[in-house]
């Protein structure tokens, strides 16, 4: 072994803007905040566009794309990010600027966190976000699967 290989470091993306996309449509939010590593997962909304067939049809789709009709719907996606935990006031006033100035639309105003962390950092999370901590066990967390 003549060249050591370097572990890189987990840190918060420079791009967090595309990382934390739909945050502003979050509907549940949760937090693992470690030592060492911060993890969040997010659930949220956002409007498809959906292609609409008429049924009644058999001929094959028209070449003209203006003949397309469509439907909008909503539609969900799951959201992971991890960071370093020292970057965790960086990304909650990442966070912050986001909610600012809309109605968050999190269930109940509330964010499910669990590690060291959650009571670490449970007053920076409220004030940032203006947001209730639910602090929860890991074990029973990944029990239950909340």
């Amino acid at each position: 072994m003549g060249s050591e290989e370097v572990t890189k470091s987990i840190k918060l993306p420079v791009t967090i803007d595309i990382a934390l996309r739909n945050i502003k449509d979050a509907k549940i939010f949760a937090m693992d905040i470690g030592g060492s590593l911060t993890k969040i997962a997010y659930y949220s909304t956002l409007p498809l566009k959906k292609v609409v067939y008429d049924s009644k049809e058999t001929t094959e789709i028209s070449e003209a794309s203006e003949d397309a009709v469509y439907e909008l719907t909503e539609g969900a996606r799951l959201h992971f990010i991890k960071f370093e935990t020292k970057h965790i006031e960086a990304t909650l006033n990442y966070i912050q600027s986001c909610l600012m100035g809309t109605q968050p639309q999190i269930l109940d105003s509330t964010v499910k966190v669990t590690g060291g962390g959650a009571y670490k950092y449970a007053s920076l999370i409220e004030t940032k976000l203006g947001l209730k901590i639910s602090k929860e066990d890991e074990m029973e967390c990944m029990i239950r699967g909340i």
